[in-house]
């Protein structure tokens, strides 16, 4: 499995462990429809080879599930102190561990169609940059 796969298959189970934030998706100001996300692995300051991700995203989303699924490579993490705005998503990281390291999580839509994301640890800075864009509306549940 190489890093992209690896890094891929850390956000998705990430995002299945983590309980949702508790505000109504009907405030949040992202637009449902096709979302291409761009994610880079950063070490040393230096993004990697990006992994690009499809996804169709309905009315009623959950930003939390949508836009937020997020973890750290080869880490095991946890999110809390989840925090919400119309257009933005923050939370907390800790990763334990023999050396526990914490650090943030943040998601910034500067409009309904785009936002950038990241996670920055202590002593590390940060370790993932997202990029995603809307590009389409769906056209069948199965997009």
């Amino acid at each position: 499995m190489n890093i992209s796969s690896a890094a891929l298959a850390l956000l998705i189970a990430f995002g299945l462990s983590c309980s949702p934030g508790h505000a109504d998706p009907g405030d949040f100001k992202a637009m449902p429809g096709l979302w291409k996300t761009v994610t880079h692995i950063v070490k040393q300051g230096q993004p990697g080879q990006p992994t690009i991700r499809w996804h169709c995203e309905a009315e009623d989303m959950d930003p939390w599930i949508a836009f937020a699924d997020i973890s750290v490579p080869n880490m095991s993490c946890q999110r809390s102190d989840q925090h919400r705005s119309s257009t933005a998503l923050a939370w907390i990281v800790t990763c334990p561990g023999a050396t526990p390291i914490n650090g943030k999580g943040r998601v910034d839509f500067d409009s309904p169609e785009h936002y950038t994301a990241s996670v920055t640890l202590q002593d590390r800075g940060e370790v993932l940059h997202i990029e995603g864009s809307r590009h389409a509306a769906c056209t069948s549940p199965s997009d």
